[in-house]
């Protein structure tokens, strides 16, 4: 890992070569049709796969829209379609416009990345209060997750738990995901504007455009356009709506619902710095210094990628994302509303941006998502078949990825058969693999083939003798063979 002075540096210069020659950009530079064909092909091959109900994706380049298109159903029951008017709950993609809100207020000059939360948040503990909203923004704050409390309490008594608890490590050292950073800043917007957090977000973002945006929480309630979550229960083998039921002070955090066209405008706002000015961008788009120097992350924003296709954003329920490759001048934003085999998001945006822009090509991770999808997609068969031959042609890659992912898929969905087929192959292809063998042992074991099971695990730990999930589950095999005989 970079040093954050080294990577700080790194995206300043990328910044102010981006403000320089973006605007050289033309519209000249939007890809063919053959190209967006290939977007379209792959979006379907990903909906089958992961068999994801609906979806609404955007891609935006060198200031065009180049490719925007509604896939499936919004909701399963009735058979409605995608449309430009469905709301999707964009979860915790919805922090990026809080960290805008709170950039918005600096550039005001009412609040600064050095302000206490104390001058906001009364009643904290000694030790939380010269936490700054730096730190809330960076994750770097060390508060415990009020998600993991009593979520039926009132904010008064919510808050009063939740300080009773000691912090989990000292401000500034490491990223720590945690909900409660955007409850205290939703807290402290509210009272430097005297607005309800969702009005300022909306008057301010998105030019209350009230049919297009919406805050909720609240998976139970029913808005006209907003589609429910789907989960797929794999009990009774179909899809059920999520009903968690956050309440208002997780909006900071997960409560924006938006159609696939107000995200557009807003990335668009963001992009012609009508929202925030360039140099605030910069900074809010600039990794944390962690005392650590081992995380990677900005003011909110995540930083991806390795340096020269790095790009920056978020995702929200393993449903949404809004990602920006800002020094190649791309823009990429999904929202689905659920799906049976969670998409393994960030596959998808190297995948697209690959497609759009050569520089940004990463093969391997592109060549291992198309064996996922080919065995996916289709019988074992045919996916080792394709297997091969891709590996054929790319004989210095790695595939273990792919073909790991792969059968731990088909593991969850129950499809054993297949799932042992994938990690046998993993093991023939990879044989010095410890992993390769710890992965055929759990799908022989979940088969009851104990016999089985064991000799991949002893073959895993022959291979890697740190491995201790095999010796583990060595153990665990010895001790059900012995109940059986007895």
């Amino acid at each position: 890992m970079k040093n954050s002075t080294y990577t700080f540096l790194l995206l300043t210069i990328n910044f102010l070569l981006l403000v320089s020659c973006s605007k050289k950009e033309t519209a000249s530079n939007t890809k063919s049709e053959p190209t967006i064909k290939k977007v379209d092909a792959y979006l379907n091959a990903i909906i089958k796969a992961d068999e994801i109900p609906g979806m609404a994706v955007a891609i935006v380049q060198n200031g065009q829209v180049v490719h925007q298109k509604n896939y499936g159903l919004a909701n399963i029951a009735h058979k409605v379609p995608v449309t430009d008017s469905t709301l999707f709950r964009a979860y915790s993609t919805t922090k990026l416009m809080t960290s805008v809100a709170v950039f918005q207020l600096i550039e005001e000059g009412k609040i600064s990345l050095n302000t206490q939360i104390s001058k906001y948040i009364s009643e904290l503990p000694e030790s939380w209060k010269n936490i700054t909203i730096a730190h809330l923004l960076s994750c770097s704050s060390g508060l415990p997750d009020y998600k993991n409390l009593d979520q039926n309490l009132s904010d008064k008594d919510l808050l009063n738990t939740l300080t009773k608890q000691d912090l989990h490590f000292e401000k500034g050292y490491k990223y720590e995901y945690s909900q409660t950073n955007y409850w205290f800043l939703q807290m402290i917007i509210e009272k430097v504007t005297n607005q309800k957090f969702e009005e300022f977000v909306i008057e301010n973002q998105f030019n209350n455009t009230s049919d297009e945006v919406l805050f909720a929480s609240n998976s139970l309630v029913d808005y006209p356009n907003r589609v429910a979550k789907y989960q797929y229960n794999k009990v009774y083998n179909t899809y059920e709506k999520t009903t968690y039921a956050a309440g208002n002070r997780s909006l900071a955090g997960n409560g924006l619902n938006a159609t696939l066209n107000s995200l557009i405008v807003w990335n668009n706002k963001l992009d012609k710095d009508q929202l925030i000015k360039s140099e605030t961008k910069l900074k809010m788009m600039s990794p944390f210094a962690y005392k650590n120097n081992r995380s990677r992350f900005a003011y909110t924003w995540g930083v991806y990628g390795p340096a020269d296709k790095q790009y920056y954003g978020f995702t929200g329920g393993g449903v949404s994302a809004l990602m920006k490759f800002v020094n190649h001048d791309l823009s990429i934003i999904i929202l689905t509303n659920g799906f049976k085999n969670r998409p393994v998001i960030a596959n998808m945006i190297t995948y697209l941006s690959g497609i759009m822009d050569d520089r940004l090509m990463r093969q391997d991770r592109v060549l291992n998502e198309d064996i996922r999808l080919a065995f996916l997609t289709n019988s074992y068969e045919n996916g080792a078949e394709t297997f091969h031959q891709i590996k054929q042609k790319h004989q210095d890659i790695n595939f273990e990825r792919g073909l790991n992912i792969t059968g731990y898929c088909c593991l969850l969905n129950k499809q054993l058969k297949k799932s042992i087929a994938i990690f046998k192959l993993y093991t023939q292809e990879y044989p010095n693999s410890s992993n390769a063998f710890d992965s055929l042992g759990e799908a022989y074991f979940t088969n009851q083939q104990y016999d089985l099971a064991k000799s991949a695990y002893e073959k895993a730990l022959e291979l890697e003798s740190s491995n201790k999930n095999a010796m583990e589950m060595i153990l665990k095999i010895e001790n059900i063979v012995s109940k059986t005989v007895n």
